[in-house]
């Protein structure tokens, strides 16, 4: 008689990558630094008076550029250390590049499949434990996403920012730079390591 183990269907992996392993440096610190300006521009405009300030009217011509520059670059980050960890560690991704990038416009599963899918390139590279990081930053994020809408339909927001935005905002992102300079270092690490062996 089969055990109950046996009777489970098997887990779903990603086709695997096969090309190289490549330093993800660049692109984090990219990442970072937008991160960081459109946090701390927030944060300025939400100081000085919201939608009542100055600072206001100039920052908004540059917000939606500041955002989507933000997005692409941390989105392009995150593909990377997934083609990355496929080709470091084969079978162990359940998602592919597409859905790992996809994911976090489709509703409902933005709030869990990117989540997997960074903890999957986390393990890559460390397969023990220590995943931490990972939940406190996903936590961070989910409360600033849904967290944020329920502000906005109760009316939290009298001059478009409140005080539970701003602190949200500002933990989820040290979180998310901390999430990329940590994959990064570990990435770095290798794609020293297997160049250095190819010599």
């Amino acid at each position: 008689m089969k055990s109950e183990a046996s009777l489970k269907p098997p887990r779903a992996r990603a086709l695997p990558y096969s090309g190289p392993v490549v330093d993800p440096g660049r692109l984090a610190v990219a990442a970072q630094v937008l991160i960081a300006v459109q946090t701390v521009a927030q944060l300025a405009v939400a100081f000085t008076g919201g939608t009542r300030s100055k600072l206001f009217a100039q920052y908004v011509p540059i917000s939606l550029p500041l955002m989507v520059a933000t997005v692409v670059v941390f989105l392009c980050w995150f593909r990377r250390c997934l083609l990355n960890a496929q080709c470091v560690a084969p079978g162990t991704q359940r998602y592919s590049a597409g859905l790992a990038v996809g994911a976090w416009f489709v509703p409902v599963a933005m709030w869990w499949i990117p989540r997997r899918v960074a903890l999957d390139i986390w393990r890559a590279g460390t397969p023990a434990g220590g995943t931490w990081l990972i939940e406190a930053w996903w936590a961070a994020w989910l409360a600033k996403t849904v967290g944020g809408a329920v502000a906005a339909r109760s009316g939290a927001r009298p001059y478009g920012y409140s005080v539970y935005d701003e602190v949200v905002g500002v933990v989820a992102a040290v979180l998310a730079i901390l999430v990329i300079r940590r994959i990064t270092e570990r990435q770095g690490a290798g794609a020293r390591a297997g160049l250095a062996a190819r010599r």
